[in-house]
């Protein structure tokens, strides 16, 4: 599987994404702007769930399915306020959407 190729990772307050095509990104807990998935009606042939995590000023993504996405999940989940129901509604469609899990209250 395609999404099986991707790697995500948690340590050090900051979260990796190890992309096979286009190398490693990394975003600081800290600055962590928005999470959110993007779902898209290209599946079952291309990714059609997209992790996305935000600095406010760039995305850094990867597909369900990479190598460590139950642990950056549980991590995820930490954050107060963090929206678990949008996490099913996101799996349940398979129109074009982006769907809000999480979003920083700090100005």
């Amino acid at each position: 599987m395609f999404e099986e190729e991707w790697q995500v990772l948690v340590f050090d307050d900051v979260l990796e994404v190890k992309n096979p095509k286009h190398g490693d990104q990394r975003i600081h807990l800290r600055d962590i702007k928005e999470i959110a998935i993007q779902t898209n009606d290209s599946g079952p042939f291309d990714s059609d769930v997209i992790w996305l995590v935000s600095d406010g000023t760039s995305v850094i993504s990867f597909p369900l399915g990479a190598k460590g996405e139950s642990d950056v999940l549980a991590w995820f989940q930490k954050f107060e306020g963090f929206n678990n129901e949008q996490i099913i509604s996101a799996m349940g469609s398979t129109e074009n959407n982006i769907f809000i899990l999480w979003k920083s209250r700090k100005a």
